[in-house]
């Protein structure tokens, strides 16, 4: 859909036409004027004569007027981006001169203004951005283009303008940060609560299981300290008996000798066996309790907590849902 030609777009359209016949008017009698007499053939050290400038500036205007039409063109069927590159570039032909300041002004404000509608098209912000600079720059000349009472309507117009791009860009920011969050949220796994009491029941079995063995390694290892305890002091006993001690005396101690060590022999091996199967076996399970913990505070998820309260207490319960 063909969009209309904004009010400012015509103004500069008008603007830029009677600069143009201004400059036309103003620098045709300088190209008479600057032609020089014919030398003749015997004046060899006759100057060389610069070439006129009024004819070469008069076709910079006319084209910097095509170049605005052009921009025109392409800003009524919303191609913003080359309606900028034409304005940009009939601004570089301009005179730097009082007579062009206004129209290289405002063709400026066109490109912000341009900028503004490509932002509506792309959703990138550093149009609305670069839009606000542009204006900025624009309010600072405003005293010089301008008449006082006009260059106060002007700067107010300006100012609601820029207004309006930081509300704008502040929208953006503020949106784009709750599509992120949004985004995050969506690609954070999901937590099964099932799965997660599967696991801590399969820990809490583990660790069970881990802590009895080892218990009943420890009570091996006991049993080996008792059946060393129980041989040594046999043996001491038994070389302590005179030789005319009785033979059942003697049997006696052999007996609690032999006692001690099968309790050395039987606490180290069930010793070896119960705390080699259950030290790593409470190692892996409170391993496993540790990533499932570390999940769930991920997943923003904690298990139930005593409430110390006033006169009671309770549970309480965090989750993510």
């Amino acid at each position: 859909m063909t969009q209309p030609i904004a009010p400012h777009l015509r103004r500069l359209a008008t603007v830029l036409c009677s600069a143009l016949t201004a400059a036309t008017l103003t620098l045709a009698p300088l190209t008479s004027l600057a032609a020089p007499p014919t030398p003749s053939a015997d004046d060899d050290d006759a100057p060389a004569v610069p070439p006129a400038e009024a004819p070469a500036r008069t076709t910079d205007v006319t084209e910097a007027k095509r170049l605005f039409d052009a921009g025109v063109a392409r800003y009524s069927a919303a191609d913003y981006g080359a309606a900028i590159d034409y304005w940009l570039e009939a601004n570089t032909l301009l005179p730097p001169t009082a007579e062009f300041s206004l129209v290289k002004a405002e063709l400026i404000y066109n490109v912000a203004r341009a900028q503004q509608k490509w932002f509506e098209i792309d959703d990138d912000v550093k149009h609305l951005r670069q839009a606000r600079e542009i204006l900025s720059s624009y309010l600072g000349d405003l005293d010089s283009l301008y008449d006082p009472a006009q260059a106060t309507l002007e700067r107010e117009k300006l100012e609601e303008q820029i207004a309006d791009l930081d509300a704008k860009i502040a929208a953006w920011e503020e949106d784009r940060r709750r599509r992120e969050a949004e985004l995050a949220e969506r690609m954070r796994p999901s937590f099964d609560f099932a799965a997660d009491a599967r696991e801590a029941k399969r820990n809490k079995a583990m660790l069970s299981a881990g802590a009895t063995l080892t218990a009943f390694g420890l009570a091996g290892v006991g049993m080996f300290s008792a059946g060393v305890a129980l041989a040594s002091s046999a043996d001491r006993q038994l070389g302590d008996l005179p030789l005319e001690a009785n033979i059942e005396t003697r049997e006696q101690v052999i007996l609690r000798g032999q006692g001690g060590t099968a309790l050395i022999v039987v606490g180290s091996i069930s010793g070896l066996i119960f705390l080699s199967c259950g030290v790593p076996l409470v190692a892996v399970a409170a391993k496993a309790e540790r990533g499932r913990k570390k999940r769930r505070a991920e997943a923003g998820v904690e298990a139930a907590a005593p409430l110390l309260l006033p006169g009671g207490g309770g549970v309480g319960f965090v989750g993510r849902f």
